[in-house]
This record gives structure tokens, sequence and C-alpha cells, in this order.
């Protein structure tokens, strides 16, 4: 499928996507701040990004089409895409990159654990103290 014809295909399948999600087709503004606030292993995007998609202008690089897939029930098949789960990644860019991400984030929620962890043993030693005095 030549170039522009996908970026149409994708650009129409986002626009009904978003028509079935929201009812209308929302500002790029709206759909930068959307999948920005949905997006953990991909880079955000600009309005300007948003922007191109809706229009056929660009397509999304694979991890942004992930978030899409996952945010819209966008199903990149029907634009003639191989299944992105079965799409291996040649260069192994992606793949570090979303590993560095995926490692930040687990990082992250192991202090969070942790913390709660504490807090769970705080309230269970007052539970037991306050326990024992009633």
């Amino acid at each position: 499928m030549p170039t522009q014809l996908l970026r149409n295909a994708f650009a129409l399948a986002l626009t009904n996507a978003l028509i079935a999600r929201y009812n209308q087709v929302p500002s790029a503004a709206f759909v930068a701040r959307e999948f920005n606030l949905r997006t953990i292993f991909s880079d955000s995007i600009t309005q300007e990004s948003a922007r191109r998609w809706l229009k056929g202008l660009a397509l999304p690089e694979f991890d942004k089409l992930l978030v899409l897939r996952s945010w819209l029930d966008l199903d990149l098949n029907l634009l003639g895409m191989p299944d992105i789960y079965l799409v291996e990644e040649t260069d192994g860019q992606f793949k570090k990159e979303a590993l560095v991400k995926q490692e930040d984030f687990i990082r992250e929620t192991e202090s969070i654990k942790q913390a709660l962890q504490f807090l769970m043993s705080e309230v269970i030693s007052l539970e037991n103290k306050w326990g024992s005095k009633m």
C-alpha cells in the first residue's frame, strides 16, 4: 500500500475511532492531551503531531500506535498493517527505549509499594496497640 494511501487510511480510522468514543472529532489539542495522559512507554506528542495524524499527513511510530490501539480500540489490521503483536522490531531501538521506560516505571512503583508496606505495618502496629487496650 503506497504511503499516502496508508496515511489517509490511518487518518480515517483514527477519525472514526474518535467519533465512536467521543461522538465527534475532537481538536488536535484534545487528542494530544488525551494521548499524553495514556502514554507510559512512549514519548508524549505535540498538538501538531495529532493534527498531522488527523489530516493524513503523517503516521505515528510503532510505540504510539500501541497507545492509540489501547486508548481507542483502533484496529490496525483494517489498515492493511500487520498485527502489532506479530511485528518484530528489527533495530531493537523501540524495545530498548520501552525497556528503559518500563524499568523507570517499575522503580517508581516499587518505592510506592515499599511506602505502602511501611504504612500497613504502622497501621497493624497501632491496631495491635489500641486493640489490646480496649
